[in-house]
């Protein structure tokens, strides 16, 4: 006897077929209350009588156990006393039946009987005995359509009953699964039959797949009796399940006519089951109520939204959150298929239902079906009949969630996020003034009260004397410098007589501190906060709201500065010009970048007119057009992504992304060019070659994307979010929406 149990969901033997020169139909000879049948032959090797054609089926014996069932039709008399090897044991007889009782080499036992040429064989007496007199009377399996050689068939809802499976949408209204196994690998098809002709709108299904999340980990229709659905009068449902194991959660998706009659239906809900104070998320209403009413789904608290002309019922607020996250940024199931689906189409996980079926007979019959999880299945239905193949993806189904982790933050809404790459560490500042700092993994390390807003860049440095890095920043009236725990270095905060408007900027090998004030001068200090000399105050230039830049070279020092006017000062650690102001014309959104190294000495303001303003060590300069011809404020990226050691220019204007570098052979070049729907206000870059990564965020859409140096959109990329920081060595992005904190992987 062969043991299974539902823990484990040990699945079904099932008939294998050999196909042979003569064969009576299979069909008739399966007992009526079979589970499976299977007909292929690789298995007959290990029967007493290898020879034969013998087919397998899945009986059931008792509770959680089953036994397997051999039938052959092929027309030869199996004579036990004159087989090598075996040993005859006894002879029964039942009703008029003989029953053969013997032992193989391997001391197994078993039992045979033959009738008018069909032979049943078993381990268990009680399978041939049942098997026998079925046949005899004529009893056949109802749930059985028309065999053929190597091919799956099996009984979806007795199957599913038998093992105990809950929550399966299609398990009473299944009735015959069938797959065939001589397809080429890694390609499926097969049929499905339906108790009753499914009511199926394929309209619904082609807009539903564009709202529905794409880490949905399973997605069928559904076609439950539940009191909360009828009463709705929907055009169809549709059955959707997040996740693994027993933190899966449900929902439900119901398609109606007009977005009024979906918001009518959710009222209606509400209502009738007790609603709780609707939550606002993003641009959506989400309506939470007591008890829905869907215990088959362990849908009760459930949360209601509606999306276009779709009530989507939730199973908890987050899951609701979520998904307008993914509705959001487009990371919809529609976006990760190679076409629109033809006819019905279904994910079905490994985990659940159907999907678990299809995973444990690929394992215990060793077919080595080169199943997905999930699978996905598409076809036309025809009646009662739905004819699948599979459905592949854009990009396979195997890879991981990018979504890491995600935490709501009680300290208030996220406004600026900076990588601490020194410390692993990610610090955010919120609307309350609260500054935190978040490991990789989502945990708080300290929260600090700050007396103002932060101003300007965030820096890292590190202090060999301390053996720490150090993170300075400037709030109007104060600066900073935190210990990675979250304390002052000794010394600081440092109080600001006059209020800055460029934030702090640290550098130079002395690790100097130089800021603008409200009073339009530059100050300077050393890395303790000691006033340098003729720094305090420095040259007076005008008011500087973008961050300065300081560098040095082997011989000289330069401080960037760009005030609101359009001038731009290149100091020296004297305070003298090293080239007269230079007048360019505004707005700008970025500080100016340089590159001064043995290949390239250049200095780069990005304009208001869509063009950079390239500078030489003695002032001269040049233009280079940067944005395709456009003009207004450009926000501008220095980075060597292409690998040649020249920076390269990453500009957004607009809703346009460029990228220009420069080429051997045809100069400056666009390397690439990219459009969005809204606004690009986040951009920054990070690695060379294929290494490169470029990314921008789009806050009026909730979307951060990552590119390649080529322009190619990452995998799962977009994601949710308005703000980001990015760990390069980790391959991690953070992204925040209102109060939320998003982790995902690259």
């Amino acid at each position: 006897m062969q043991r299974f149990y539902p823990g484990v969901l040990s699945l079904f033997l099932v008939i294998s077929l050999l196909s042979c020169q003569h064969r009576q139909n299979l069909e008739p000879l399966v007992p009526a209350n079979a589970l499976a049948v299977l007909t292929t032959s690789k298995t007959n090797i290990e029967l007493p009588f290898p020879a034969l054609n013998w087919s397998k089926v899945l009986m059931p014996l008792s509770k959680n156990q089953t036994g397997i069932l051999y039938i052959s039709t092929t027309q030869t008399t199996i004579k036990i006393s004159q087989i090598k090897g075996l040993k005859w044991i006894t002879q029964t007889q039942w009703r008029g039946v003989q029953f053969e009782h013997f032992e193989d080499g391997k001391g197994q036992k078993w039992v045979l009987t033959q009738i008018k040429k069909v032979k049943y064989l078993a381990h268990e007496a009680v399978l041939v005995e049942e098997a026998a007199l079925a046949f005899k009377a004529g009893k056949r399996p109802a749930w059985i359509t028309s065999l053929s050689a190597n091919q799956l068939q099996f009984n979806y809802a007795a199957l599913s009953d038998f093992y105990g499976l809950k929550g399966d949408a299609l398990a009473d209204l299944c009735n015959n699964v069938s797959l065939d196994l001589g397809t080429q690998v890694g390609h499926f098809k097969g049929q499905l039959q339906f108790v009753n002709t499914p009511a199926l709108v394929e309209q619904d299904l082609a807009a539903v797949l564009n709202i529905a999340p794409g880490s949905a980990r399973s997605f069928v229709p559904y076609f439950g009796a539940d009191r909360a659905l009828p009463q709705l009068k929907p055009e169809s449902a549709f059955l959707l399940h997040f996740g693994r194991g027993k933190i899966s959660q449900a929902a439900l998706i119901l398609p109606f006519a007009s977005n009024a009659l979906a918001q009518n239906a959710l009222q209606e809900l509400a209502g009738n089951y007790g609603a709780l104070a609707a939550l606002n998320y993003q641009t959506y209403t989400l309506q939470p109520v007591l008890d829905i009413g869907l215990n088959a789904l362990n849908i009760r608290q459930a949360t209601l939204c509606v999306f276009e002309r779709f009530l989507v019922i939730g199973a908890s607020e987050n899951l609701m959150e979520r998904w307008i996250d993914a509705v959001i940024v487009g990371n919809t199931i529609a976006k990760q298929l190679r076409q629109p689906p033809s006819g019905l189409w279904m994910r079905l996980s490994a985990d659940r239902g159907l999907g678990i079926l299809m995973a444990q007979l690929n394992q215990i019959l060793n077919l080595q079906l080169a199943l997905p999880d999930p699978i996905q299945w598409e076809g036309e239905i025809n009646g009662k009949s739905w004819t699948f193949r599979n459905a592949p993806n854009l990009e396979s189904n195997n890879q991981a969630s990018a979504e890491l982790w995600q935490l709501d933050l009680p300290q208030g809404k996220v406004t600026q996020l900076w990588a601490i790459e020194a410390w692993d560490l990610c610090l955010l500042e919120t609307d309350q003034q609260h500054l935190l700092v978040l490991d990789l993994e989502g945990n708080v390390h300290w929260d600090k009260k700050l007396e103002s807003s932060l101003v300007g860049p965030v820096t890292s440095v590190l202090r060999p004397e301390l053996g720490q890095t150090l993170v300075y920043f400037s709030t109007e009236k104060s600066i900073h410098a935190l210990q990675p725990d979250g304390q002052e270095a000794p010394g600081f905060p440092l109080a600001l007589s006059k209020a800055t408007t460029s934030g702090l900027c640290v550098g130079g090998r002395e690790q100097f501190l130089f800021y603008s004030s409200e009073d339009g001068r530059v100050y300077g200090m050393d890395r303790n906060g000691q006033p340098l000399s003729g720094w305090n105050p420095g040259p007076k230039i005008g008011m500087v709201k973008q961050a300065l830049s300081y560098f040095q070279s082997a011989t000289e020092d330069y401080l960037l500065a760009l005030t609101e006017e359009g001038k731009f000062y290149v100091l020296d650690r004297s305070t003298q010009m090293h080239f007269p102001a230079q007048t360019l014309k505004g707005p700008f959104t970025s500080s100016p970048q340089w590159q001064w190294d043995q290949l390239s000495q250049r200095i780069v303001v990005a304009d208001g007119q869509g063009k950079a303003q390239v500078f030489t060590e003695k002032g001269e300069s040049f233009s280079l057009a940067i944005a395709a011809g456009l003009s207004g404020a450009t926000r501008f990226c220095f980075a060597d992504l292409i690998g040649d050691g020249r920076k390269d220019y990453l500009t957004a204007n607009g809703a346009q992304l460029f990228l220009y570098a420069y080429n051997q052979d045809d100069g400056f070049q666009l390397v690439f060019k990219k459009s969005f729907k809204g606004q690009i206000d986040g951009l920054t870059a990070a690695g060379q070659k294929e290494n490169a990564r470029i990314i921008c965020s789009i806050s009026s859409e909730h979307q951060v994307w990552c590119f390649s140096a080529k322009g190619k959109a990452l995998n799962r990329f977009p994601v949710a979010g308005d703000h980001f920081s990015f760990f390069p060595a980790q391959e991690i992005i953070l992204t925040t929406i209102d109060n939320r904190v998003y982790a995902y992987a690259l």
